[in-house]
């Protein structure tokens, strides 16, 4: 008994862009949305621009690793065009941080980076704990790290306004920004533990194929970009 395949045909906006088409804006990026002190508006090329050029390396970091971040930076710039180069961007960028790594520990001792090449687990998670273990990077510093704990107090600010307001039976009450506190539990969170066990996945998703569809990749390159600013701090930083 034969087997009966169905073929899809490749969708318009993902098949070969033909030249006079080649600089139109994907149509699934035109449903991004910008918000500013307009209000709501559709995202542009321009706002796609200005995302991925706020992530900048130190003039510090070796010139071939910025070029390889700039690549990646381009490939997200252009991905307003080809939707699915968001993706591309970002495997890029990954490997972008795993070439700065395996830089950083082979101009802090050769014998490092000839023991990570040894037998056994090897690549970005392994890269990511040496030079955790060297102080090469921190948790300290990192935005997401601030931003994170500021969440999680204003999280806790809020619950307890909403138990002040049940407890006085008040039907509203006025929220102060200045009276979030950020304690030091709120910093409570390992992002280098977590970075080391993510992002090896997600790069090696896309190394051997995957379905994944997203835009949202920008956490992704400031991520890597403070990781690698802190592999190759400015004079004075370190």
């Amino acid at each position: 008994m034969g087997t009966e395949s169905t073929f899809e045909e490749v969708q318009l906006a993902d098949a070969l862009r033909r030249p006079e088409r080649s600089t139109e804006p994907d149509p699934r990026c035109l449903s991004f949305a910008a918000i500013d002190q307009a209000g709501v508006r559709q995202w542009t090329l321009n706002d796609q621009y200005e995302a991925i050029r706020k992530v900048e390396l130190n003039a510090s970091v070796p010139h071939s690793i910025r070029i390889h971040f700039e690549t990646a930076k381009n490939v997200y710039l252009y991905s307003w065009f080809v939707y699915r180069f968001f993706l591309i961007a970002e495997q890029h960028a990954l490997t972008s941080l795993e070439f700065a790594l395996r830089e950083k520990l082979a101009m802090v001792d050769r014998q490092i980076l000839s023991g990570i090449k040894a037998p056994g687990p090897k690549g970005l998670a392994k890269y990511l704990h040496q030079a955790r273990a060297l102080k090469l990077i921190r948790n300290e510093g990192l935005h997401i790290r601030v931003q994170s704990a500021l969440q999680r107090a204003r999280h806790r600010y809020e619950m307890e306004m909403l138990q002040r307001m049940m407890d006085s039976e008040l039907e509203e009450i006025v929220l102060d920004d200045a009276a979030v506190q950020v304690l030091d539990e709120d910093y409570c969170i390992d992002w280098i533990g977590l970075f080391a066990k993510n992002l090896p996945v997600t790069r090696n998703a896309y190394a051997h194929g995957s379905r994944t569809l997203h835009p949202s990749v920008i956490r992704t390159f400031e991520i890597v970009g403070e990781l690698i600013n802190q592999l190759f701090p400015m004079p004075g930083e370190a």
